[in-house]
């Protein structure tokens, strides 16, 4: 079972999230929180696989918590569940550390999948939030033929896929090659890249033009 914490102000909110989250059968809800301090200090004591969490909230918002989260749990994958469709929202999400963005009004069946491919270290976007994140990033984006130039071929294929959103099971079978390799070789670039996180990767292969 996948461990849920879920951060809302609104606890009308939780208790839907809770039922539709643990309707499942993959997926249980250990402990909620109605504000940021709170979250983090039920992250600190139950290190969840997932957090989700709202952005606004009374005191600490979710964009402030994301990091905390990080810094003093960072195996907890962050799916950031919120009305606030807007690119800076978005963004700030991704490059804090959070591996997924859906709004409220998102269908059961896919968050559910949200939370699932989050709890393995992937990342989760709609098509919504690639074509903003990509707007939003090709405008920055430069030649970076030397940092390209750090990788290897295998490792260009692998950040594609990773940036089309695949999973390394995904790219495993796609490649002909065992989700161990491509675990090694994700390590190998983010470090290339000295990047922490799997959002952070995304950000720099689009913003470099790395692929």
């Amino acid at each position: 079972m996948i461990s849920v914490i879920l951060a809302d102000d609104h606890s009308v909110v939780r208790k839907g999230l809770k039922l539709l989250l643990e309707e499942s059968g993959t997926i249980t809800v250990v402990a909620e929180a109605s504000s940021g301090e709170q979250a983090l200090e039920l992250v600190k004591e139950h290190a969840p696989q997932v957090l989700v969490t709202d952005i606004s909230m009374p005191g600490m918002s979710g964009l402030d918590l994301i990091p905390q989260v990080k810094k003093h749990k960072p195996d907890t994958q962050i799916l950031v569940l919120s009305t606030h469709n807007d690119e800076e929202y978005i963004l700030v999400s991704f490059e804090a550390g959070a591996l997924g963005y859906l709004p409220k009004n998102t269908k059961a069946e896919q968050l559910i999948a949200a939370v699932e491919k989050i709890a393995t270290g992937d990342l989760f976007y709609t098509p919504e939030v690639i074509e903003i994140l990509g707007a939003s990033l090709i405008k920055k984006r430069s030649p970076g033929k030397s940092i390209k130039s750090w990788l290897t071929k295998r490792e260009k294929e692998i950040l594609a896929e990773l940036v089309e959103g695949s999973t390394n099971k995904e790219i495993a079978e796609k490649l002909f090659l065992s989700t161990r390799t491509i675990d090694s070789h994700r390590r190998n670039i983010m470090k290339k890249l000295n990047v922490s996180n799997s959002a952070q990767l995304v950000k720099m292969a689009i913003e470099k033009n790395l692929i």
